[in-house]
């Protein structure tokens, strides 16, 4: 399955025309962005959303546009390239730790989805739509008593396509002024299914964090594959308990 698709905003029109007396109507199709300001929505799949961040595959969409409109280059290949090497820059200027794995996935989405919608509507403007969660996503991180103690427990479920994942999680819990500590569990999910994750070591009483004086910082890497043994795709995402609203408050993904 390709990596994601390209869909058609409403403003690209299509119009018939009839040829008026003795001929059968005909039908006349125009270029779909005649019409001003037309936009083509792009839709990646969450998973490369995440991975690169949306400005970069932006980026991309915006350097292919470019070199097919001043008819400089016309190779899929060549286009790909540069499209693929835009998007890694931004994508590493903005802190994110790419894999060559995930240079090879964008690099299809780019060659198999992107340049061949280019060239057929070279003068539409592409704009990247949102993709907000993975096949894999993390729901929720909330606290849970145990005791006169509190636990960190992380909610982990496969809201993607059909078909089970192969996942492995690692939290981390950080508190200030203690070592952090680490749990890690591996499960297999289907489709709708989910699980909490905790670490029964890592509990701790809630006046260290509930008068704000400590900070408690818990980051979730997920690591999961469509198939056992196959190469997995890696996010890592990061929350700090907040006391007022006694939640936790992801921070922003860039």
């Amino acid at each position: 399955m390709r990596p994601g698709r390209v869909l058609c905003g409403a403003s690209c029109l299509f119009f018939l025309a009839s040829i008026q007396a003795c001929s059968q109507p005909q039908q006349v199709i125009k270029s779909p962005c005649a019409a001003t300001n037309a936009t083509i929505q792009v839709k990646p799949s969450a998973d490369l959303s995440l991975t690169f961040g949306n400005d970069a595959i932006q980026t991309a969409l915006d350097t292919i546009v470019r070199h097919v409109g001043q008819n400089e280059i016309t190779s899929t290949t060549e286009l790909t390239g540069l499209g693929t090497d835009a998007a890694v820059r931004t994508a590493e200027a903005n802190g994110k730790n790419l894999k060559p794995h995930d240079k090879a996935v964008l690099e299809a989405y780019l060659r198999e989805d992107i340049v061949p919608a280019i060239k057929r509507s070279p003068t539409c403007v592409f704009k990247v739509s949102e993709s907000t969660k993975g096949d894999v996503s993390i729901e929720d991180v909330y606290l849970e008593n145990i005791g006169d103690k509190q636990i960190v427990k992380v909610k982990i479920a496969n809201t993607g396509q059909v078909g089970a994942r192969f996942i492995h999680v690692v939290v981390r819990n950080i508190i200030d002024g203690m070592k952090p500590l680490s749990g890690q569990a591996d499960m297999v999910l289907s489709l709708g299914e989910w699980r909490n994750v905790s670490n029964p070591q890592a509990t701790f009483p809630m006046s260290d964090i509930g008068s704000g004086k400590k900070k408690l910082t818990v980051i979730v890497q997920l690591s999961y594959s469509k198939e056992a043994g196959s190469q997995p795709f890696v996010y890592q995402a990061e929350w700090e308990y907040d006391p007022l609203s006694q939640t936790f408050k992801q921070s922003p993904i860039k």
